[in-house]
């Protein structure tokens, strides 16, 4: 008698019938984007929608301080998230922020700020991370320091 298959093909096929019914029945909400950030700074206050210039290095009297960025490549309701860490002693989350591009796409101007707490700015290192949310996406850190 001749065979017809392999068990090799019959294994694979079996292999691919298999994934084909787990994606089938838990569904797949991949995200994938050649969205990406570009052109962070960190400035006290904004010219439209951007920072003219990038100060990584900021007084403590600052009413405000602002990051902005440039996401290319955008589609429609992109979401981008912001997150303001403070280096203290320990590593602190101060805000997070998500911003959606709601109709824009292509190169959207993105920003987002902290405004001056309380008793003013503790002195130190702080870190803002960009993150367009989409399953490739990989953080732009930008870090700024208070003196």
């Amino acid at each position: 008698m001749k065979k017809l298959f392999s068990k090799k093909i019959v294994y694979n096929a079996l292999f691919v019938l298999l994934l084909s019914g787990v994606v089938a029945v838990t569904g797949c909400e991949c995200s994938v984007s050649t969205a990406n950030i570009q052109d962070v700074k960190i400035c006290t206050s904004l010219s439209g929608n951007l920072c003219n210039q990038d100060n990584t290095t900021l007084g403590d009297t600052s009413p405000a301080i602002y990051v902005s960025c440039l996401l290319k490549n955008a589609v429609s309701s992109t979401k981008v998230k912001f997150t303001w860490l403070y280096y203290g002693d320990t590593k602190i989350k101060i805000d997070d922020v998500t911003l959606d591009t709601g109709e824009l796409s292509g190169t959207v101007e993105l920003n987002s700020y902290l405004s001056q707490p309380t008793n003013g700015w503790p002195k130190g290192v702080y870190e803002v991370e960009i993150t367009v949310l989409t399953d490739n996406a990989k953080p732009v850190v930008k870090q700024f320091t208070i003196n």
